[in-house]
């Protein structure tokens, strides 16, 4: 459901963008759209489908393409298929909003998208997204299963983050020394606006839209609840209580090294991460996320009857 929202953001943030950016770069051009799928880390798979990189292209293999198992689609149906197999553990009213939703989008195409208009079909999918979070939120008992969900939303939330972060790096004129001041305050705006930051950032954050301080605010702020480092917070909160590790130190793998990553996002400096290359310290990032959720998954879920007792 996270990456679903995530995808949906970016398309819907993307599509005005290109309009924003008119002068800049064609708004059906691959400058335009080559950056998402890049940053999606799917662009083999979508060149395997494809031979151009537009909007359509681009749209259908996001949003429907049932052969990207990092599509809108193919994320809704997979989060239905999870929701089936723990069906006596969720509300009846969770089940019937995830397969509305799964309903909806089958069998739908880019036609769909260009009839209802990219904003209001997108919006509609962020609107169902939220629903689901909010019957969650009310209905779910404050127990293991809880605590599973919000582990896989805030890793999921901070990976996605890092790779909106790393779109911008890519996005339309890569050589920032050719980039207008203009076009840099709109990328960064959309940057804000892709998470719903835009107006949190106002109201926290005094002073002018720049890379530095939109940067401190994504990926060091405690208190936004889609930053990177809020996410880990969050994810190392629920890990613990899955874990029994409240009131003392992690025992497995995947505890310590979620562990580490927050201390490392709790110590770092903005002008650290600046002084580096910010497409390789994203890339950094993604990276642990993907090795937390391997050994997270190795120690709860495919475990061995040997490593049983380990927690």
């Amino acid at each position: 459901m996270e990456r679903a929202d995530y995808i949906a953001r970016v398309l819907d943030v993307n599509t005005n963008l290109v309009l924003d950016m008119t002068g800049f770069v064609e708004a059906d051009s691959p400058d335009a759209w080559q950056p998402i799928i890049a940053a999606s880390g799917d662009e083999e798979v979508f060149h395997k489908h494809y031979t151009t990189v537009d909007e359509k292209s681009v749209v259908s293999f996001l949003l429907f393409d049932q052969e990207n198992p990092g599509s809108i689609y193919r994320s809704i149906a997979a989060a239905r298929e999870n929701a089936r197999c723990v069906r006596e553990q969720i509300s009846s009213e969770m089940w019937e909003q995830i397969n509305r939703l799964y309903l909806r989008l089958k069998d739908r195409s880019y036609e769909d998208y260009q009839r209802i208009g990219s904003s209001e079909y997108l919006n509609r999918i962020k609107a169902s997204i939220y629903l689901f979070y909010g019957i969650a939120e009310q209905m779910m008992p404050r127990s293991t299963g809880w605590d599973f969900f919000n582990l896989g939303r805030y890793l999921e939330r901070a990976d996605n983050l890092s790779r909106l972060i790393d779109i911008k790096c890519l996005l339309l004129l890569p050589n920032e020394k050719k980039i207008s001041p203009v076009a840099d305050l709109i990328q960064w705006t959309a940057v804000l606006r892709s998470c719903s930051g835009y107006e949190a950032f106002r109201k926290s954050r005094k002073g002018n839209i720049t890379a530095e301080r939109v940067i401190d605010y994504l990926v060091l702020d405690e208190h936004f609840p889609k930053s990177i480092r809020f996410s880990i917070i969050q994810a190392e909160a629920a890990l613990r209580e899955v874990s029994g590790a409240s009131d003392h130190h992690f025992t497995n793998l995947g505890g310590r090294a979620l562990g580490q990553l927050r201390s490392e996002l709790d110590y770092a400096l903005l002008q650290e991460i600046l002084d580096t290359d910010l497409h390789e310290y994203m890339l950094e990032i993604q990276d642990k996320i993907s090795d937390i959720g391997a050994l997270i998954n190795d120690t709860f879920i495919n475990y061995s009857i040997e490593n049983a007792h380990i927690a």
